[in-house]
């Protein structure tokens, strides 16, 4: 059955925010979380256009719990949702978009990792379908970096090479202080501490905004912050809708704003701490 799944106790919590997806572009997640001996929960939480998976937890109570957030409240508001559910049993939460494909073993290896390291935030490979590796691994931003690689393509390219860390070995973990929030394994006292998403981005901006605030939290407890980790990968198939859209690129203008008044445009202590670090 495509909604007969084996409930097992495992060290992973997952939430996932649905907008206008069909369950035939999440089936395959949702048949390897909902049978993972490491996975707990999971839940569906709807920004929209997603009904099915209402029925989809109805049929797999013990796995799956659905939300519907009423409409569209924004990826980070969506997600906080669930932190005060969060079953005292999880070490870890994982924000997973529904565009992820991901194994049992990935599954196995990220949770066999997790009783290693104290890293507040791991992120594993992320590749392109046709394993092309993804760039998400990257400094925090400067105004210049956003808005060049925007706006004024050449400057950009040659400024993306610093900050999108193409010079860094990827065969090796390392520490970045900005992991991308396709797929943010946090770890759940870390994630409480800081409050989860600031619900003041509507999308874009968050996971950096997250990753920042993770990052030193885990430092002031004497612990890496966040780190790459190579040896798992997983698939994304990533749209880069921004640049395909023009209400996407307003919002994400928004949010660079939103950003740089929050930490600071040019004079940011704590990007060039961790920068610096990285």
């Amino acid at each position: 059955s495509l909604f007969g799944y084996v409930m097992s106790k495992g060290c992973f919590s997952v939430s996932i925010v649905l907008y206008q997806q069909v369950f035939e572009e999440v089936r395959n997640l949702l048949h390897v979380l909902g049978s993972s001996e490491v996975v707990e929960k999971v839940w569906l939480i709807d920004n929209g256009g997603s009904q099915w998976a209402a029925d989809f937890a109805a049929i797999n109570p013990g796995r799956f719990a659905y939300i519907d957030v009423g409409g569209n409240a924004g990826f980070g508001k969506a997600h906080n949702l669930v932190l005060k559910q969060l079953p005292v049993s999880v070490s870890h939460h994982i924000f997973c978009n529904p565009d992820i494909a991901v194994t049992e073993e990935a599954l196995n290896a990220l949770a066999q990792l997790m009783q290693t390291t104290n890293a507040a935030l791991v992120m594993p490979n992320v590749v392109y379908p046709d394993g092309r590796r993804q760039e998400l691994c990257k400094l925090l931003p400067t105004p210049l970096n956003l808005f060049a690689r925007r706006f004024f393509l050449k400057l950009g390219d040659w400024l993306d090479r610093r900050y999108l860390l193409r010079d860094a070995d990827y065969s090796q973990p390392f520490f970045a202080p900005s992991l991308s929030g396709c797929f943010m394994v946090c770890r759940v006292d870390a994630l409480q501490a800081v409050g989860g998403f600031d619900e003041r981005y509507f999308m874009y901006m968050e996971d950096i905004d997250l990753s920042r605030r993770l990052v030193d939290y885990g430092m002031s407890q004497g612990v890496v912050g966040a780190m790459y980790m190579p040896h798992i990968t997983i698939v994304h198939a990533f749209q880069k809708g921004s640049y395909k859209h023009a209400l996407l690129l307003k919002h994400h203008i928004r949010s660079a704003i939103q950003y740089f008044n929050k930490w600071g445009w040019w004079f940011d202590a704590v990007r060039r701490r961790l920068n610096r670090k990285c």
